[in-house]
């Protein structure tokens, strides 16, 4: 995990108001959505989580992860803040870990998790799995995180190429997530946000159907309204195939 350390708390100069919209939907294929979302703007804190799909309750990890982050209030430490986000998230793989053993040692129940929080002028964000975060910036789109997957593995080792990874038989194989192993480590990092931005999560339903250089057209078009983008982003990966659960939050940065 990158680390941040404040070099003192107090609060930086420059301060952003956030306007964001989230939604999720079962797709058309799934019969169940395993997807959670939390848009908890009051804590400035946003996350999606999505189950473990074919997986034993993955509806409960992925709830269990958003019911936990919605009690969270935010500290006036910045350090405080954070220490507490990562104690509820792995509160949370402590539950979702006491509900496998339950079911019996065959049973594999697990969630992946963007969990982003602002601080003044920086985003901070956690992450584990494939569910992703996304920067929108000077007309070009950034991913910010790294999926922590299989195929990942394999086009970082030069193995296959970026654009043939939603392709391969192993592309749903997730190499970490909440839920699955007593000790979780996820992947931290921060970023400074600029007027402007907009940030999107979303799981992997949005980019498995709906090509990445596809998003920007439809981000240029509703850049200035959260809630249109967010259904319009919404609509097209269903038009496209809808072939998973898909949650998506955006995120505008303003003066």
């Amino acid at each position: 995990m990158s680390s941040y350390t404040a070099n003192n708390d107090q609060p930086s100069s420059i301060s952003f108001q956030i306007s964001s919209h989230g939604v999720t939907d079962t797709g058309h294929v799934r019969t169940k959505n395993e997807d959670s979302i939390l848009v908890h703007d009051d804590e400035n804190v946003w996350i999606v989580a999505d189950g473990m799909g074919g997986h034993h309750a993955g509806d409960f990890a992925s709830q269990t992860i958003t019911n936990n982050l919605s009690l969270f209030r935010q500290h006036a430490s910045l350090d405080d803040s954070i220490l507490l986000l990562e104690e509820n998230i792995l509160n949370s793989n402590s539950i979702i870990r006491k509900k496998s053993y339950k079911l019996g040692r065959n049973a594999t129940i697990g969630s992946t998790v963007v969990c982003v929080y602002v601080w003044h002028n920086l985003l901070f964000t956690f992450w584990a799995g494939d569910s992703r975060l996304y920067r929108f910036r000077d007309s070009e789109l950034q991913r910010l995180t790294e999926d922590h997957s299989y195929v990942e593995e394999l086009v970082r080792m030069g193995k296959i190429e970026a654009r043939d990874a939603e392709e391969h038989p192993a592309a749903n194989v997730v190499l970490k997530a909440v839920g699955i192993d007593d000790n979780l480590c996820m992947d931290f990092d921060y970023f400074e946000m600029q007027d402007g931005d907009v940030y999107i999560i979303c799981s992997d339903g949005l980019y498995k159907d709906l090509e990445e250089e596809k998003l920007i057209p439809i981000i240029e078009t509703h850049v200035e309204d959260m809630t249109k983008l967010s259904e319009a982003l919404l609509a097209s990966s269903l038009e496209a195939g809808g072939t998973d659960n898909t949650s998506i939050i955006t995120m505008k940065v303003c003066n």
